[in-house]
This record gives structure tokens, C-alpha cells and sequence, in this order.
């Protein structure tokens, strides 16, 4: 992970912690981490631990992976879209879709 990535990681949380209406050492109380080491993340200068990762996301209310990447995944969007496909579908095409769907994922892991 380069600085710049690590830097506006730490912005994110820093924005959420602010709006939380926590300060550092509120924040890395509730994370269950140390202040000095809470301080260090949202300014980029160290790295952390998925463990931490995970302290951290629940603690802000964030995703996982929003923190890191700064994008929500959002997989009921694209689902929506596949079950409206789907909704016009008689059973029969359901069944081949579904088949087809197996096939490619399989082929994926290859």
C-alpha cells in the first residue's frame, strides 16, 4: 500500500470519526487500539493488521471496503438488475440461466 493510499484511508476514517462526534482517543477507545497508534492510521503513517481493519470498520461504521478503497460494493444493485432479467423468464429459461451462470463461475476459478 503506497502513502498516498494510506493517507486517504486515514481521511476517511477521520471524516467519519468527526462525524461520529468522537475524538481520536474516544475513537481508538471504542477500536479497543491505542491513541498513538490510531493517530498514526488516519494520518498514513503506519499500516494496519486485518484485525484492526476489522476494530476499525465496526467502530466507524464503515465497510471494509470503503476504509481502503473508498467505494461501497454494492451487490444488490447489480442483483436488482439480474433479477429483473430473470422476472421475465418462464421456468424452463430460469433453469438454463442458472446452468449457464454455474458454467461461467466454474470457469472463473480455473
Amino acid at each position: 500500500m503506497t502513502k498516498q493510499e494510506r493517507v486517504a484511508m486515514g481521511h476517511r476514517l477521520r471524516q467519519q470519526r468527526t462525524l461520529l462526534g468522537l475524538t481520536r482517543e474516544e475513537f481508538a477507545e471504542l477500536a479497543d487500539i491505542s491513541a498513538g497508534y490510531y493517530g498514526q492510521i488516519e494520518v498514513g503513517t503506519s499500516q494496519m493488521s486485518i484485525d484492526t481493519l476489522i476494530k476499525l470498520s465496526k467502530t466507524s461504521q464503515l465497510s471494509m471496503e470503503y476504509i481502503l478503497l473508498g467505494e461501497e460494493i454494492q451487490p444488490d444493485a447489480d442483483l436488482t438488475a439480474i433479477e429483473a432479467l430473470l422476472a421475465r423468464c418462464t421456468p424452463r429459461e430460469v433453469r438454463l440461466a442458472e446452468k449457464v451462470l454455474r458454467l461461467f463461475l466454474l470457469r472463473g476459478d480455473a
